[in-house]
């Protein structure tokens, strides 16, 4: 049968334009796929990357590491290298969680990984992220009312 409860499907995919608006740097270096599984929630991304200098899988993972746990991505960005299945990330507040166990090197200056994310529920915090820096910033612009605390 080909029911899509039973097929992995492909299906195009707007992530590398998008990615080209947001990094314009990037603009005709990155390809993406998708594919429709039959789960509930949860996706993941399988990642390769071609670097500038030669590296390693370890050396990836350090820096995502750190990143995720006290650099500029902490809260937004979340790292593992536990066995995992799809269902344990589901409502998981993070933009994506990289999965270090399946890091690796096919070579000094490529590289693959896999990063899992809730893609309903990961977007919906990061729009909370938006509306709450909005919040800050239209409270500054505003004009203090004299006599009243602002």
């Amino acid at each position: 049968t080909r029911s899509a409860f039973q097929s992995v499907i492909p299906v195009s995919t707007g992530l590398a334009r998008g990615i080209e608006r947001l990094l314009p740097e990037l603009s005709g270096r990155i390809q993406a796929k998708a594919v429709r599984v039959p789960t509930v929630n949860v996706s993941c991304l399988d990642i390769t990357l071609q670097t500038s200098r030669d590296t390693d899988a370890q050396t990836i993972n350090r820096i995502l590491r750190e990143a995720a746990q006290s650099g500029p991505l902490k809260g937004l960005l979340a790292y593992t290298e536990l066995p995992h299945a799809s269902c344990d990330f589901n409502h998981d507040p993070h933009s994506a969680i990289v999965d270090g166990s399946l890091t690796r090197a096919s070579g000094p200056r490529l590289v693959n990984l896999l990063a899992w994310f809730d893609n309903e529920w990961g977007f919906a915090n990061r729009m909370l992220d938006v509306a709450e820096h909005y919040l800050r910033v239209a409270h500054r612009a505003k004009p203090a009312t004299p006599g009243r605390p602002h």
